[in-house]
Order: C-alpha cells, then sequence, then structure tokens
C-alpha cells in the first residue's frame, strides 16, 4: 500500500516525547506514529461493530418476546406514556 506525505501540527512536548519512546523502543518515529494511528482505527473499527452486535442481540430479545406473547418491556411509572412524551417536548 501507498504512503501519504502530509503535515500536521503537533505540540512540542508530545512531539519530543514521542521521539524518546521510539528510540527506546526501537523503531522510528514514523514506525511508532503508524502503530499507534492503526490501533486507533483498529479499536473504534472494533467498538463499532461490538456496539451493533449488542444493540442487533437486544433487538432480538425483544423480538422473540413479542413474538411469544409476552411484553418486551414497560413503562413503570406513575405518569402514563403519553404524559411523559408532552413532558418531553416542553408541553
Amino acid at each position: 500500500m501507498g504512503s501519504k506525505v502530509t503535515s500536521i501540527r503537533i505540540r512540542e512536548d508530545l512531539w519530543k516525547e514521542a521521539k524518546i519512546l521510539a528510540v527506546k523502543e526501537g523503531v522510528s518515529l514514523k514506525s511508532l506514529i503508524e502503530a499507534l494511528l492503526e490501533s486507533v482505527v483498529q479499536g473504534a473499527k472494533l467498538t463499532e461493530k461490538f456496539q451493533q452486535k449488542i444493540q442487533n442481540d437486544a433487538l432480538n430479545i425483544l423480538e422473540k418476546k413479542r413474538m411469544e406473547g409476552e411484553t418486551p418491556f414497560s413503562i413503570i411509572h406513575e405518569k402514563t406514556a403519553v404524559e411523559l412524551v408532552r413532558e418531553g417536548r416542553g408541553e
């Protein structure tokens, strides 16, 4: 895969610490930055995938309860659902 030449502004103290870390790790600063960016990007993808799976699992559970004739959930409050919605709208 190709490379992208770019420029970014980074705080001087952070840049200095990153350079020191790269030396300690025995890698180039470019390699260190690429590895860190890759970690962040892959972490975000995993988080998104995990959250979507949880949402799908929750929806499947609610749908299964409905198919079995159960009430998937209920509002337990002294106000009715209509009153809560109106209150949320500022009515």
